[in-house]
């Protein structure tokens, strides 16, 4: 009998700041690359079932810790009036072959549109799970939230293993920076256990655990308080950036069993 996988499932973290509607929402204008934490969604008609409820998987894993929403539309032709709305900018989902990207239009200074290009691979990696971190990872960093292991503290606590892996320097946000280095983080690749080590400056996890988040398709922690630190700061709830992932160990629950005699 074929043994199936159980699909992983993230706890609800974050909180609205009362119950009669979304929380305020306090961008900070400093930051690159920041969007509206409201986006409208349309999927490209030749993404099928299975790979449009995987991307809405990756969409729902994200809400349920930040306050970022995907509002998934019903997909309309370019010429129909609801694309032409004034100040209602929209994002287009297409899956590509060999790149994940993203490119913003404004589109007659009425409005703009995004296109935002998911990987094939990632959208059928043979592990859901697996699946869902892969694209979770590329929305987040469309949503801003730039990969850890190119941090410039990086250095510092994760080392490659072959000297020929590229590195490159995007540019950071202080909201992302202000909070500590993460290897286990979505945007840490799932693969990234053998292409690099942790270093002695991050004892409290080991060399395997680097792409964890992506694995299992869930946000860490860390990622949650740092995307809501770019949308909704006020949030955030209560973070040491002292106490990061490599400086406490992961709670684990301790199962006790006692025998009568």
């Amino acid at each position: 009998m074929k043994k199936c996988q159980k699909r992983a499932s993230g706890s609800k973290t974050f909180e609205a700041s009362d119950d009669e509607g979304p929380p305020e929402i306090q961008m900070d204008s400093r930051i690159k690359n920041v969007r509206n934490p409201n986006q409208d969604i349309y999927f490209w008609p030749n993404l099928s079932e299975k790979e449009q409820n995987i991307i809405k998987d990756a969409f729902n894993q994200i809400q349920r810790r930040t306050c970022l929403k995907f509002n998934v539309l019903n997909y309309k032709p370019w010429y129909h009036a609801d694309r032409w709305e004034s100040d209602k900018p929209y994002v287009i989902i297409r899956k590509s072959k060999k790149l994940t990207g993203y490119s913003d239009n404004d589109i007659e200074e009425i409005n703009r549109r995004s296109v935002l290009y998911i990987t094939e691979d990632g959208l059928n990696n043979p592990s859901f799970n697996m699946s869902r971190g892969i694209i979770m990872n590329q929305i987040v960093r469309f949503m801003g939230l730039k990969e850890e292991l190119y941090r410039p503290d990086s250095a510092s606590y994760v080392r490659a293993i072959k000297k020929e892996i590229s590195h490159r320097n995007p540019a950071f946000s202080n909201a992302q920076l202000q909070w500590p280095f993460d290897p286990e983080s979505i945007t840490v690749p799932f693969y990234a256990n053998n292409k690099y080590k942790l270093t002695r400056y991050c004892p409290a996890r080991k060399t395997k655990d680097l792409g964890a988040g992506q694995r299992v398709g869930l946000l860490t922690r860390w990622d949650a308080v740092k995307i809501n630190s770019m949308y909704c700061p006020q949030s955030v709830g209560f973070a040491d950036p002292r106490m990061g992932p490599c400086v406490v160990e992961r709670k684990t629950k301790k199962v006790i069993t006692s025998f009568k005699k």
